[in-house]
């Protein structure tokens, strides 16, 4: 755009409405683009006899989209499914987005009303809808679309409540400055129902004189309550008690108590019942809750691994310590978790490469080994796919039974999908530099992966400044054709 300086105020909101509806017409190219994509897998990668396996074509080529398109696997996955129902069953909404008469985020509230419509009726449906969506913003199309949905068909409500039902699940993603976001996708009425536990336990505990804000005291409890803390539930780490006295941090029936307040005759005794679970129970007056000290209350059931130097474990420096899962974290709550800990285990480490020494021939990775794998991956190792090592395998990059070493610089993290993909060989891996993975897709485009701890010798060339380097992010070993310039060169809508 040139000369933006003169736009007017009409001029500026003309160009902002074309390039709403360029931005539509994009999307909409782009799932024209993915679908192909997994027909192209479906026909060309399979004999006739294995056209079956539409799955497995499924999973590859939103595996590649994901790739190319530089997005995690799951996205890949849903924009492929997405992909599919547009160019089938949907066209009219792929047409509307094409015209710009709404964005891709309607779109997917089209897709999302309309399950388990019957067919018969899904195209006059499909036309209310996108009826309805102009003119509306995301938020108001999707309360518009639910309720003609249930009002239209009240019966499949049901029906939908258990297709979600099969998606509960809890995740977890990483924020700034050593915090995490936990979240717990669940039937509504208990996911209502826990929050308003935690709230009613937050509030009775401001009303015994605790400073905490409710969202604070709601982290906290739920915190200790999962981790099985028997004493300082309600005492924030490092936080000294308010009074020092059981008022200030005691459950209190009718106050700050865990329970079901649903009207039964087994809630009557539920204050007691806790009390009796977590040790809070008949406390002589004056004693505070919870220990001295700054790691009060924490009591680990379950296995995270903080890989730290020596140095810093004993306070010889403050250098950062790696958090399995999440990063960098700082010396003092390395040390904090350090002090908890159930056990610790030793590895030798080249000071200059940051590299575990090998163990030559032996196939069964040593446990030393495993830890060390585990922090320098932090997730399977195929290209954007983010499921923790904790839920991977360990993987020969050369095959051991083909004379590859149990070192690691032929050991890396695969998920049991991406695990698959290498084992039948659609996807090829390789170790240039020991954690540095660079794959190889059944199309023949070549994807490097990093390893998620920065060890001390790498240091990556920049392809922007190194002409010997190839361009970031997708590469391809053959020469580009004139067909694949040419292909889907359609006009932009205007």
């Amino acid at each position: 755009m040139q000369n933006l300086e003169s736009f007017d105020e009409h001029m500026v909101g003309e160009a902002l409405r074309r390039m709403a509806h360029l931005l539509a017409w994009t999307q909409a190219l782009e799932a024209r683009l993915v679908h192909r994509m997994e027909q192209i897998f479906r026909d060309n990668f399979f004999d006739p006899s294995e056209r079956d396996k539409s799955g497995i074509a499924f999973s590859l080529a939103a595996a590649e989209c994901a790739a190319i398109l530089n997005v995690p696997q799951v996205t890949g996955q849903r924009l492929l499914s997405e992909a599919g129902q547009l160019c089938g069953t949907h066209t009219a909404t792929l047409a509307g987005l094409e015209e710009g008469r709404f964005s891709y985020q309607h779109a997917q509230v089209v897709l999302e009303q309309c399950q388990n419509v019957p067919a018969e009726k899904l195209p006059g449906f499909e036309a209310d809808l996108l009826k309805a969506a102009e003119g509306q913003t995301r938020t108001q199309f999707s309360a518009k679309a639910r309720r003609l949905r249930e009002k239209t068909f009240p019966e499949t409500i049901s029906k939908r409540h258990l297709t979600a039902f099969e998606q509960r699940k809890v995740t977890l993603d990483r924020e700034e400055d050593g915090m995490s976001c936990l979240s717990a996708y669940l039937r509504a009425a208990e996911a209502q129902q826990i929050y308003t536990a935690l709230s009613t336990a937050a509030r009775g505990e401001q009303a015994g004189g605790d400073f905490r804000t409710t969202d604070q005291l709601r982290a906290d409890i739920l915190a200790q309550l999962l981790m099985g803390g028997s004493r300082g539930i309600f005492t924030a780490p490092g936080t000294p008690d308010v009074a020092g006295t059981r008022d200030a941090t005691e459950v209190r029936r009718g106050t700050g108590r865990i329970g079901n307040d649903t009207d039964t005759d087994t809630d009557t005794d539920a204050a007691t019942q806790d009390e009796e679970r977590t040790g809070l129970g008949d406390v002589p007056e004056g004693t505070a809750l919870r220990p001295t000290g700054p790691d009060e209350g924490i009591v680990p059931r379950a296995e995270i691994m903080v890989l730290i130097s020596a140095e810093t474990l004993f306070g010889a420096d403050d250098e950062p310590a790696e958090l399995h899962g999440y990063g960098p974290i700082s010396a003092e709550e390395a040390r904090r978790l350090a002090r908890n800990a159930a056990g610790l285990t030793g590895l030798t480490q080249d000071p200059q490469t940051g590299e575990i020494l090998g163990v030559g021939r032996r196939r069964k990775v040593p446990a030393g080994l495993k830890r060390w794998l585990r922090a320098r991956d932090g997730t399977c190792r195929f290209p954007g796919c983010r499921v923790s090592t904790a839920n991977a395998d360990i993987d020969h990059t050369v095959d051991w039974a083909r004379g590859g070493p149990t070192d690691h610089g032929n050991l890396e993290h695969l998920c049991r999908r991406h695990h698959r993909f290498k084992t039948l060989g659609f996807w090829k891996a390789c170790q240039p530099t020991p954690g540095v993975i660079e794959w190889t897709s059944p199309t023949g485009r070549v994807y490097r992966t990093e390893p998620f701890l920065d060890l001390v010798s790498q240091q990556p060339t920049d392809p922007r400044t190194d002409p010997k380097q190839p361009p970031p992010g997708l590469r391809k070993d053959h020469a580009q054709t004139d067909h694949e310039h040419s292909a889907y060169q359609a006009a932009p809508p205007f």
